[in-house]
């Protein structure tokens, strides 16, 4: 991230969105919307998230501002109506306090970047006393306590999570991370291999356990599965396929249905 860069496209977004709200002409409100998605769209590719950035200027850029840009056709250019003065406040009132709540919810999020953080890494389970557990796991058996609490927390087969059962599951250790990786039989048509799911690490007399989270996953095997090197590619066209599928419809259905509008002359 380069820090001067952010908070000038910062400082310009609220500029511009004040302005967007302040000018009377519709046309120019149009073209500095037009401006502040595409900036947006810079602030994403900024933080890395070249998908959501790619869409921004798509469609917040490209489709949304000649969608507005046709729907001028039907309207006057100019907004002589006056301004409520108590809508105005009102209006203020929840975009601040919004914004309150946003850096609020912002102070409890990891470091952006952090590869240690649980989005990027795995998620904590739970953590208990050794007592000679450690031992189990050095000669490759998952003890029962630690099956048992795994299941407690719902991974189990009913809810379509790989058993834990003996010979569906392997322990090994991992000199770099220092701890024992617990690898599974997924029983994936294709991809019939073990799989690291679970990890735990030993620390001061306690083992904690951790589940792999999804982006882990997407970052190892998405060659691999989806003959795909690029992890964003992957995660949208193969493992949120569906997701993505949905996205285009919504998008779709809302040109189609602005189509209709203008062609109809609905907007006057």
């Amino acid at each position: 991230m380069i820090v001067p860069l952010d908070i000038a496209l910062i400082i310009f977004l609220i500029v511009s969105a004040v302005s967007a709200l302040i000018v009377r002409d519709l046309l120019a409100s149009i073209a500095i919307l037009g401006t502040y998605t595409f900036v947006m769209a810079c602030i994403y590719v900024q933080m890395n998230s070249v998908d959501v950035g790619f869409t921004e200027a798509a469609i917040g850029a490209g489709a949304s501002t000649a969608l507005m840009v046709a729907s001028l056709t039907r309207l006057r250019r100019f907004d002589t109506s006056r301004i409520n003065a108590s809508k105005a406040v009102v209006g203020a009132m929840a975009v601040f306090m919004l914004a309150g709540l946003f850096i609020y919810v912002v102070e409890d999020m990891p470091p952006f970047g952090d590869p240690e953080s649980p989005p990027n890494k795995w998620i904590e389970l739970f953590s208990l006393e050794d007592r000679g557990l450690s031992a189990k796991l050095e000669s490759g058996v998952l003890p029962e306590e630690i099956r048992s609490r795994i299941e407690s927390l719902g991974y189990t087969t009913s809810n379509n999570w790989p058993p834990l059962e003996d010979g569906t599951y392997r322990v090994m250790w991992n000199e770099e991370e220092h701890g024992w990786e617990v690898l599974i039989e997924k029983n994936e048509k294709f991809f019939p291999n073990l799989e690291k799911l679970y990890f735990i690490e030993p620390s001061n007399g306690e083992l904690k356990v951790y589940r792999y989270s999804i982006p882990v996953r997407w970052e190892e095997k998405c060659e691999e599965e989806m003959n795909t090197p690029n992890m964003v590619t992957a995660g949208l066209a193969d493992y949120r396929g569906y997701d993505t599928l949905g996205e285009t419809v919504v998008i779709f259905t809302a040109a189609v249905s602005v189509a209709a509008l203008l062609r109809r002359g609905y907007l006057e």
